[in-house]
């Protein structure tokens, strides 16, 4: 279970391991590294095909629909004309979506160094993207990947609450245990950036994210949405103390680490989940969730074991709260001694 013992070679710098990692997805996935960078190169309707096998596969289509979103954000257009060319309406408008909310820059919705041309933009494509989701759900009412898409969309725009639950509702009323969909969820649970960072300020995304881990079917790897929201709150702590003037030394002394039961409480799940964890395409996702956590208790092996278990597959959340989620995810393996290029599976 644990394989605590391994203690491979370190690697020199943690920039070195950052660009040693690849999306989770291409390791999930094999077939999509082809689609995508076909579609890069122009060939958009290389897509379609894997969007048509994924229809009756939630985790699949949404893991899917991101990644082709992302490979097609430079051509939209493209996607868009599939639509007249012949090509099943629902999966081109599902991937227009997609397509549209890849557009957005980092940081451009909510982001404090964000000007208000780039929110303005940034809500505007929002809208966009809205509207193509909208349409993709219409037209495939038991399909969960527009609504999952929508979930994104309510949380960018910072939505009301009532939107935001009746988005979540028809996606768990489709796929109840969408793993990316807890992962949004618990993020649109989060406390406004305005509001008073009292000890209660984020009980309800605690909550939500415990009983998602409590509940979470046996082998599934959702209980690693917890540590996402310790992930979050820490980022919202990072900001505030910024916001109050601090400097950054202040700032990374005063963030501490995971403390006590919270620890011992992921590390519970995360060793519930290892024992008997069924195979799932998010399996990286919740090994970088989970990793970051014990680095950052300072439960170095444990941190060590999960890192070493992505092997070359980067992940996005938690790291890229921090900061770019190829350096602060490399920094840590560099720190752990986690070196990808010689993990198997790398």
């Amino acid at each position: 279970m644990w394989r605590f013992g391994r203690r491979p070679g370190r690697a020199s710098r943690g920039a070195d391991i950052g660009a040693l990692l690849v999306p989770e997805a291409f390791g999930a996935d094999p077939v999509l590294r082809t689609a995508c960078e076909a579609v890069r190169e122009g060939e958009v309707e290389s897509g379609l095909p894997l969007l048509a096998e994924s229809r009756e596969a939630p985790e699949l289509r949404v893991l899917r629909a991101v990644e082709l979103g992302r490979a097609a954000a430079d051509r939209p257009g493209g996607v868009a004309a599939l639509v007249e060319s012949g090509a099943d309406r629902a999966d081109a408008v599902l991937w227009l979506g997609y397509a549209l909310l890849a557009r957005i820059p980092a940081g451009a919705v909510g982001g404090a160094g964000a000007s208000t041309a780039e929110r303005k933009a940034a809500s505007a494509a929002l809208h966009e993207a809205g509207d193509a989701l909208e349409a993709a759900a219409g037209m495939r009412p038991d399909d969960a990947a527009p609504w999952e898409g929508l979930q994104a969309v309510a949380t960018g725009l910072d939505a009301d609450r009532e939107d935001k639950d009746r988005i979540w509702r028809e996606i768990i009323a489709r796929a109840p245990h969408l793993f990316p969909a807890h992962m949004t969820r618990v993020r649109a649970l989060r406390p406004p950036p305005g509001e008073s960072a009292g000890p209660g300020a984020a009980e309800e995304m605690f909550a939500f994210a415990g009983s998602v881990a409590d509940t979470a079917p046996e082998g599934s790897p959702l209980p690693a949405v917890l540590a996402l929201a310790h992930a979050e709150h820490l980022r919202r702590e990072r900001d505030r103390l910024r916001g109050e003037g601090n400097m950054d030394f202040i700032v990374d002394g005063a963030m501490g680490r995971l403390y006590g039961e919270a620890a011992q409480e992921l590390f519970a799940f995360a060793r519930d989940w290892v024992a008997r964890a069924v195979p799932h395409l998010r399996d990286a996702q919740a090994h970088h969730l989970f990793g970051w956590a014990f680095h950052k208790a300072e439960m170095t092996e444990a941190a060590r074991w999960h890192l070493s278990a992505v092997g070359g597959l980067r992940c996005d959340l938690p790291w890229s709260l921090f900061g770019r989620a190829s350096t602060e995810a490399g920094r840590a393996m560099a720190e752990l001694g986690v070196d990808p290029a010689r993990d198997p599976g790398a």
